[in-house]
């Protein structure tokens, strides 16, 4: 718990190197912002020169979108990597080869010059590609513990199963594991599909396009074709709408899960915590109002969970102080106003025994809480971090405290362009939420709409989407193992 309440608040640069925002008290007000920054570097201009005739070949427009997807476990045990729905569907429609290529480099150099795979640590990283990119050089960049090969037959024409084979046999022996999207057409159209899927690691149905006797019959046939002393095949369901298709799935024996299901807010309920909400709301609203720390401290005090929080995590060793702290008004000034500001803020978000939707709930709040503040002073977004982080914080609150957005909006005394924002009001910082929003939907048709708004472009939004996730992880994670 110490480290994480330490990485909280600490205003460390990201790991990766890119811009940090610069710390401001929550109720600074904001700026105008800078020039959007200029990336057009190598990594992510998409190498063309074997492609040449691609009817439509990527640029930087091209953005990545990550699908998380859940374990057995029911926790977040990786992400799906793919360019956004909008250059798949017209893909699909194509039927260009030489395209498919051109846009399977365009998502290797973006993963690659991320790092995806060092920044999602022990996750997993599941990379869509086609067949015919397979001996693609950047491949070679890929960290083999924890990426999984992907392989689709969208747009693509089965390559020699004997050649196939042989690729997929020597990424393996690099420590490369594969696997294969299973679909009614590509199963007809290619009979050796299914001895090839056999041999691999991994194995996606569309679960959309089988029944379940289909799926049944399908598994007993990959088991009988598996080669003997292979670990067991791996299963991951795909296109899961609903909580009682992940449970079909999860009692028919599937490993792995992702889907709307993930993300979709049936039957809610707002999860329970040990906070006081409502007081936290207050003590923000107190810190907003210039209130001195000296009279806060005696309202903290009146909570004995908070209290007992606060104090320890300032008397861990990740804050090196020399001596204990035992007072309450020493302990805020210590702290100071900005961080306990933020530190309350994160509190809101403290779950009791936390499921998947939960968890789920807690990082995308912090992944698009981070997004928004580290992408100040980019484009034409305002210079403030803070703000744009409580921005991205509180636009999930509803959710977590299980009140209409504008009755809580009515108790927390927010920066006004927040505030607004989260009211639906136009200006740059709603602009700015809305592009959180659609870069989180895989499905989105308006993300490059919204980062045109706010003169952002394809490379930034999935550098800094990247980074923020890595950090949320980061920080959940620490939570859960406190």
């Amino acid at each position: 718990m110490f480290n994480f309440f330490h990485r909280l608040l600490r205003r460390n640069q990201p790991k990766t190197g890119l811009p940090a925002a610069e710390p401001a008290p929550p109720r600074a007000t904001s700026h105008a912002g800078d020039a959007p920054q200029a990336t057009a570097d190598a990594a992510d201009t998409p190498d063309t020169s074997d492609t040449s005739n691609a009817s439509d070949t990527p640029t930087r427009r091209g953005f990545v979108c990550r699908e998380p997807i859940l374990d057995r476990q029911e926790r977040i045990a990786g992400y799906a990597f793919d360019l956004h729905a909008k250059l798949q569907l017209r893909l699909r429609l194509q039927q260009d080869p030489t395209a498919r290529r051109a846009y399977d480099d365009a998502l290797l150099r973006n993963l690659t010059a991320l790092d995806v795979h060092g920044l999602l640590g022990h996750r997993l990283a599941f990379v869509h590609l086609s067949p015919a990119s397979l001996g693609h050089p950047l491949i070679e960049r890929l960290a083999a513990q924890n990426t999984v090969l992907m392989l689709t037959l969208e747009a693509s024409a089965m390559p020699a199963p004997t050649a196939l084979q042989a690729q997929l046999d020597a990424l393996r022996q690099r420590g490369l594991a594969h696997g294969w999207l299973l679909q009614k057409v590509h199963l007809k159209d290619h009979p050796g599909l299914l001895d090839l899927a056999a041999q691999a690691d991994y194995v996606q149905f569309q679960t959309g396009e089988f029944d379940g006797l289909e799926i049944k019959t399908l598994i007993k046939m990959l088991d009988a074709a598996r080669p003997a002393g292979r670990a067991r095949l791996q299963l991951i369901a795909h296109e899961l709408a609903s909580f009682d298709e992940f449970n079909l799935c999860f009692q028919g024996g599937f490993d792995y899960f992702l889907g709307d299901f993930i993300t979709r807010r049936d039957n809610w309920h707002p999860p329970r915590s040990d906070i006081n909400r409502l007081l936290v709301i207050k003590l923000l609203n107190l810190l907003r109002s210039d209130t001195e720390l000296s009279v806060i401290a005696p309202q903290l005090i009146g909570d004995p969970v908070m209290s007992f929080k606060l104090l320890r995590y300032l008397n861990s060793s990740a804050m090196g102080l020399q001596s204990p702290i035992t007072a309450m008004d020493k302990a805020l000034l210590v702290l100071g106003r900005s961080r306990f500001y933020r530190w309350l803020s994160l509190l809101l978000f403290d779950i009791k025994s936390p499921g998947y939707r939960e968890r789920m709930l807690i990082e995308q709040a912090l992944t698009r809480a981070f997004f928004l503040e580290a992408l100040a002073g980019q484009g034409q977004l305002p210079k403030d971090g803070d703000e744009l982080f409580l921005l991205g914080l509180f636009s999930m609150l509803d959710l977590l405290i299980g009140q209409p957005l504008p009755n809580i909006l009515d108790q927390a005394r927010l920066p006004p362009a927040v505030h607004a924002a989260l009211l639906g009001e136009p200006g740059i910082h709603r602009s700015a939420l809305e592009l959180a929003i659609a870069a989180e939907d895989p499905h989105s048709t308006t993300l490059e709409q919204h980062s045109a708004a706010c003169g952002l472009d394809a490379a930034q939004i999935t550098r800094y989407g990247v980074t923020a996730l890595t950090r949320a992880h980061e920080i959940t994670t620490l939570s859960e193992s406190a």
